[in-house]
């Protein structure tokens, strides 16, 4: 099952099964991408221990780190990790914020992180290849840092950029009732609404997008990760942890 219910978290789901351009697919149980992990219950932490993870990757900013602790930072029987595909340093930078706010459409938000990250990219990206399976990673709400992560993820092992747009695509759904809060919350503050809807929505043709720039600046998601100083080894690392051949795949 790709969607899983986890108490106290939200748009947490399974990487697993999808078809890679090599005839076979990628494994169940490896990495799970998700939504904030701060207020997940014990009975939730349970839930993710039981499904196999013994690995979280926090891509969340040290300011929201440190605001929202993830639950599982000090525990003793999963590994936490916190990369930030922003951090605080660029977060604050007034020429970051400049150049991260100039955009009409949310693909080139995420071409920026692209362009701009490659240093924390690579960073995290290593940390994947070479992490203890079953691996989450997630930032707050695990649309767009977890979104772009995870179309690298996907991407890098040969998955079609349809069905990685497919995925991103179900977090319209998965956090529905969280946008609905933030409209709420954008409407009582007389927000820019043309702009909630924009960022707020995961539309597939934004990934589609977002790829078709890596691909046309970088040649291809593979030749990018190498620009941030993933190695071939972590890459094959990657490959050889998450993808199996059709007949040995399940969920």
């Amino acid at each position: 099952m790709r969607n899983l219910s986890i108490e106290g978290s939200y748009n947490v789901r399974d990487l697993g099964g999808y078809a890679t351009g090599d005839g076979q697919s990628t494994r169940w149980h490896t990495f799970i991408r998700a939504g904030n992990l701060d207020k997940v219950s014990a009975a939730g932490s349970k839930q993710l221990i039981d499904y196999g993870v013994k690995t979280i990757i926090d891509l969340r900013d040290e300011w929201e780190v440190e605001s929202y602790p993830n639950v599982f930072a000090q525990a003793s029987d999963v590994q936490y990790i916190n990369l930030p595909l922003i951090g605080n340093r660029l977060s604050w930078d007034e020429n970051w914020k400049a150049a991260s706010e100039k955009y009409s459409q949310l693909h080139e938000l995420y071409s920026t992180y692209l362009d701009e990250c490659q240093p924390q990219i690579g960073a995290i990206m290593a940390a994947i290849a070479e992490s203890t399976a079953g691996t989450v990673f997630h930032c707050h709400a695990g649309k767009d840092r977890t979104g772009l992560i995870a179309a690298l993820v996907l991407g890098a092992v040969g998955v079609a950029d349809e069905a990685i747009a497919a995925d991103y695509a179900q977090t319209n759904d998965q956090i529905a009732p969280l946008v609905a809060e933030w409209r709420s919350y954008a409407l009582k503050h007389n927000r820019d609404m043309a702009d909630f809807e924009r960022d707020s929505a995961s539309a597939p043709q934004t990934m589609i997008d977002t790829l078709s720039h890596l691909r046309a600046r970088y040649g291809g998601v593979t030749a990018y990760l190498a620009g941030c100083g993933v190695t071939e080894g972590q890459l094959k690392q990657l490959h050889s942890g998450f993808v199996v051949n059709n007949a040995q795949s399940d969920d």
